[in-house]
This record gives C-alpha cells, sequence and structure tokens, in this order.
C-alpha cells in the first residue's frame, strides 16, 4: 500500500492448533517474534467449560496461527485455568522449537570441528533437538577449526559460528533455526500515518555510539613482533561531534582488509541501532498476511520524516485486549543496524621468540594492543 490508498482492517483470529484440534483464542492474547530473539513467544486464553477442560497439557507440541499464517511452531510451557466473574478459561503460554536451545548446554562428539562449513556444525548442534536447518544465505567458506566452550549453551555456540560467516540466526515459522541476512524479504504491506497507524514513538539514543572506533589486532607472524600486534583501523562518525573514542581489540588473526571491513561495519552497526520507531498499528494482519519479523517494510510518515523509506521489521509483538482490540506493535530499525561481517575463528597460538624456534614462549607477552591473554 503507498501513501493514500485505502486501508481495510482484516477480521483475523488468533488460533491454537494442539492433538489435532484447533482452538481460538480471545481477549488478551499476545504474540511475540524478534530478530534478536531465537525463538517467538505465545500467551493465550482459550475457552474452558467448567467441569470439561481442553484437552491441552504442558510439552504438547503447538502450532499458532495469525488469520491463516502460520507464526510459532513449538511446545506448550504452561496450560492453567482461570476464572474471574465473567470469564472461565485456560491460558497457554509456549515457545517455538527453538527455544530448547536457549539453555540447553552445547554437546556434541568431541566437541570439536575442523573444516566443517556453518550448517554443517549447525546441524550437528541442533539435530538431538528435533530441529531442522533452513539456510537463507551464503554460508560461506569451511570454518577451519571451531570449538565448543565448556558449558556454553547451544545459542550461545551456535550465535559465535554465525559471526564467523556474518550470518544471523534465528527462527522461522515452522520452528525451524534459521541462517540468514538482514532485511532479505520486503513485505507488502506499508506503515501510514493516518491510514492505519495508532501511535508512533522513536527508540533508541546516541548511547552506544563514538566518534571514532579503533580496531586492532593480530597477525599471523612470528618473525615481526610489531607487525604481527600492530595492525590497526579506524573509521570516524561525522555524526558525533564530541570527542568519545571506542579501541576494539579483534579475535583471532587478522589481515588489514579484515580490520577495515570489521571498522567500517562497527560504525553502521552502531548507528543503526542508535535509530527506531515504536508503531502500533490497525490489526494482527495486511491482506490476510500477518505482520513478519526481519522484512523491509516502506513507511509512509511526514512526523518522521519518511516518504516510501523502507526500514527493517525488528521485532513484532501481536495483541489483543478488550481496551484496544487486536493491534500489532512494530519496532523497525534501519537494515544497517542489523549488517553482519565475518569474523576470524580463534586465535593461533603464536611463538614469540627466534625465527623458527617452536619452544620457547609459546603464548606471546600480555599485549595490550590486543587486549591481554
Amino acid at each position: 500500500m503507498r501513501q493514500g490508498d485505502r486501508y481495510e482492517r482484516d477480521a483475523a483470529q488468533i488460533t491454537v492448533k494442539v492433538r489435532g484440534k484447533t482452538f481460538e483464542g480471545w481477549l488478551q492474547s499476545e504474540v511475540t517474534r524478534d530478530i534478536e530473539a531465537i525463538c517467538g513467544t505465545f500467551s493465550i486464553p482459550v475457552t474452558l467449560v467448567p467441569g470439561s477442560p481442553p484437552e491441552i497439557q504442558r510439552q504438547d507440541e503447538v502450532e499458532v496461527f495469525i488469520g491463516a499464517t502460520k507464526v510459532i511452531t513449538g511446545y506448550v510451557l504452561g496450560a492453567e485455568p482461570f476464572y474471574t466473574r465473567q470469564d472461565c478459561g485456560m491460558r497457554i503460554v509456549g515457545r517455538d522449537r527453538t527455544g530448547d536451545l536457549v539453555r540447553a548446554s552445547a554437546v556434541h562428539k568431541g566437541g570439536q570441528w575442523r573444516g566443517a562449513k556453518l550448517d554443517r556444525i549447525a546441524r550437528d548442534l541442533v539435530s538431538a533437538y528435533g530441529i531442522q536447518v533452513k539456510v537463507d544465505a551464503d554460508v560461506g567458506a569451511a570454518i577451519g577449526d571451531f570449538k565448543l566452550y565448556h558449558g556454553e549453551t547451544v545459542l550461545a555456540a551456535l550465535s559465535r559460528a554465525a559471526r564467523l560467516r556474518g550470518l544471523l540466526v534465528t527462527r522461522d515459522n515452522e520452528g525451524r533455526l534459521l541462517l540468514t541476512k538482514a532485511g532479505v524479504k520486503r513485505f507488502a504491506g506499508s506503515i501510514v500515518r493516518g491510514t492505519n497507524v495508532i501511535s508512533m514513538e522513536g527508540v533508541g539514543s546516541d548511547e552506544m555510539r563514538a566518534s571514532e572506533y579503533i580496531v586492532y589486532g593480530q597477525a599471523n607472524s612470528v618473525d615481526d613482533f610489531e607487525y604481527a600486534r600492530g595492525l590497526k583501523a579506524a573509521a570516524k562518525d561525522p555524526e558525533i561531534r564530541r570527542h568519545m573514542p571506542l579501541v576494539i581489540n579483534a579475535d583471532g588473526n587478522t589481515t588489514q582488509a579484515e580490520l577495515e571491513a570489521l571498522v567500517r561495519h562497527t560504525v553502521r552497526v552502531r548507528r543503526g541501532h542508535a535509530y527506531g520507531i515504536k508503531y502500533v498499528v490497525e490489526g494482527w494482519t495486511w491482506n490476510g498476511e500477518a505482520w513478519p519479523v526481519n522484512e523491509r517494510v516502506a513507511i509512509f510518515d511526514d512526523v518522521a520524516g519518511m516518504d516510501g523509506t523502507e526500514w527493517l521489521i525488528a521485532s513484532v509483538r501481536q495483541s489483543c485486549s478488550r481496551q484496544e482490540g487486536d493491534v500489532t506493535e512494530l519496532v523497525v530499525r534501519p537494515v544497517e543496524a542489523y549488517d553482519t561481517v565475518p569474523l576470524q575463528s580463534k586465535p593461533k597460538r603464536r611463538h614469540w621468540g627466534n625465527a623458527g624456534n617452536r619452544t620457547n614462549h609459546p603464548r606471546g607477552p600480555r599485549d595490550k594492543a590486543r587486549g591481554g591473554y
């Protein structure tokens, strides 16, 4: 929809499917999805007839639909009855399948991969949970050496591996783990002030931005100590006028080109996260399709200074209440806020003695340019 087009609100419903049966949600329902979260969540009350509760139990597999769009594929975490003088029901709460990866410890035979691609590492980590992996972007070259840290969660390991190849790790509506980039798709709908927008407020600030970013790294060299520890790249954010430098120590063996890419990436991402708008729009769907996450959307809002500008839908919260009816809360940010850049896999052992000497000082000195060991 473009500015000036007529908007007609869809009569969408939230439905919950458990054990082959479908239950309709009603007032005070909520479904939340976020690009920065590996799982979506829901809280939905369904009707309960005294003496004949719905056949829904904890740990049941569940599908949640908004209109015709499936938005959650996961498990029931709570199914508790409630009543007031006016209502009697059962509140169903749960999350995506991928939510199991948030707290579960990463376990893999040997705890190490050599020469494995990112999607292989991801599948090895999540297969035991019955979770499939969907790849929506180029996973890049094989990772030379990837090791699990003792006691780290599956989510932490997945996020660390994904950063090595500049990808986001998130979820899709089918409960699969998704390896992707930000804003690959564009949503068909639009956000239009005076048409489908109920309210708007800006979010974000310059608190985490710096005037200049200075990145230090180490090269894989045993012959020249100063060169090995002295790689450096810098970039300025011209919008920050006060003197506020930030020093960053890059992990792993790096090249000058990699440091240059990393420092430019840091400027873009920190600037992107400094800007955001929270919109509340009418309804849960657009032409029958539920508002998505991680898709670009056109914004027509003369108060925000946008005339068709495309920003990324970073989070979606769809809710229903007696006061507001069915509404969708969207947080949108510049796509650059979720820009990604490949990083190095791990620091290598360096030998800081004579050239060719592999025995003395295997760990090297405490190097302030690297942040120390």
